[in-house]
Order: C-alpha cells, then structure tokens, then sequence
C-alpha cells in the first residue's frame, strides 16, 4: 500500500476545509429551496424566478455565493494538498483528475456568480421597467440560465466524473478503500448524469444532480475526518 507523506504542508487545512464543505453545501440548498418555494423548476422559469418576493431573493442571491463557498472555493485547499500528496502514487493520473478537479472549481464558480449578478439585476428591471423591460429581463435570464445550467455546469459533469474517477483509484491505492469506492460511485453519478443529458433525458439528469449534490459533501466531510486523524498511511476501511 502507497504512503501519504506526513511532511507535506497544507493537510489540516484540507482537512478542516473539506469538512466545512458539508454544512455550506446544504446552506446552499436550503437557500435555493426557500428561495424557489421548493421547486427547482423555477429557475427556468424566468417571468416566476423574476418576480419572487424580496425574502426569496434575498435566499437566491446569497444562495448563489453560498454555492460558490461550498461547491467551489472551499475545495482548493484539498485540491493542492491532496494533488501534491497523491502525484507520488501516480503522477499522471494525478495530475490529469486534478487539473480537471481545478477546472471543475472555476467553472462553477463563474457560473453561480454569473447567475447572482444578472439575477440581482434582471430582477431591478422587472419590477420596475415597462412591459417590454420585463420581457427583455426574462430572455435575458433564459439565456443566461440555459448557458450556466446547461453548458458550463454540464461540462462540469464531465470534468467531475473523471476527477473523481481518478480520485477513486488514487484514494484506494493509498488505503482510503472506503473514500475510493464512494468516489467511484460520485464518479459514475456525473458520468450518467452528463450523458443522460446528451441523450435528451434532462428529468433523468436532474435526479442524478440532485443525488450528486446530497452525496458529495458526505464524501468531502468523511475526507476531512480521516486527513484530520491519520497524518500518514491509512489501514483500509
């Protein structure tokens, strides 16, 4: 079994960042459930998304940085701790999950801080602009929505089967047996996730986002817990 090397700088941050993913995670959810009243279908509904009460928008728009902490930024840490302490096992697997594990991080984030300042916006002007400004606002959240939603973050799909597909491998042969095979299944959420949605079946995708999204900071948190404990080797579990 391969060996983490304890001398490697950066592991309680990763550890202590990656646990905190958990709870700003489902912040994030809460904030977006509150915001749409419980439905996700609303924000592809751009005359309903846009003409929420002040409470909600309030929900969606710090939802949307929310997601950015939890999702994206919080995960650098781990990202260059855990990328310089697995390349010994395996530097070319390594680097190719990581670097699409890096770009998985940009992605989303300039996704979800795209949504928050046009929502912000596109909403001003629908509550206060004529007929027309309204429906200038609502096209122009459609198109935004439909490119974050179903272009960047789909590529994101892509890009997080096969970081977590490499993690898989990486985590099992450095005795992280458990924290590999849930990482191959998050694996296999994204990978079906993306091509349910090239085969035109977007229902079928959603649910699998939504497994993902609620799977994934479990991952991310039972992580923390075990870089936090184990400095070194980790005995299979």
């Amino acid at each position: 079994m391969a060996q983490l090397d304890p001398t490697i700088p950066g592991r309680r941050l990763a550890a202590i960042t990656a646990i905190l993913s958990l709870p700003f995670a489902y912040l994030t959810q809460a904030l977006f459930s509150l915001g749409t009243g419980g439905d996700p279908s609303a924000f592809f509904d751009a005359a309903r998304l846009l003409s929420v009460s002040a409470d909600q928008s309030t929900f969606l728009y710090f939802g949307y940085w929310v997601d950015i902490l939890g999702y994206y930024l919080i995960f650098l840490p781990v990202l260059i701790y855990a990328w310089k302490a697995l390349r010994p096992v395996d530097g070319s697997l390594t680097d190719i999950a990581f670097a699409c594990g890096l770009i998985y991080c940009v992605l989303g984030a300039i996704g979800a801080s795209t949504q928050a300042a046009a929502f912000q916006e596109l909403q001003l002007l629908h509550a206060s602009g004529t007929l027309a400004d309204k429906a200038a606002a609502e096209a122009a959240w459609t198109a935004t929505v439909a490119g974050q939603w179903r272009g960047l973050w789909i590529l994101e799909a892509s890009l997080a089967a096969v970081w977590f597909g490499g993690l898989a491998k990486l985590l099992s042969a450095t005795g992280f047996k458990g924290l590999g095979w849930l990482a191959a299944l998050i694996a296999v959420l994204w990978g079906l996730l993306f091509t349910s949605w090239l085969a035109g079946l977007h229902e079928l995708s959603d649910l699998f986002l939504m497994i993902v999204v609620l799977v994934s900071p479990i991952w991310a948190a039972w992580l923390g817990i075990r870089l936090w404990s184990s400095p070194g080797s980790i005995e299979a579990t």
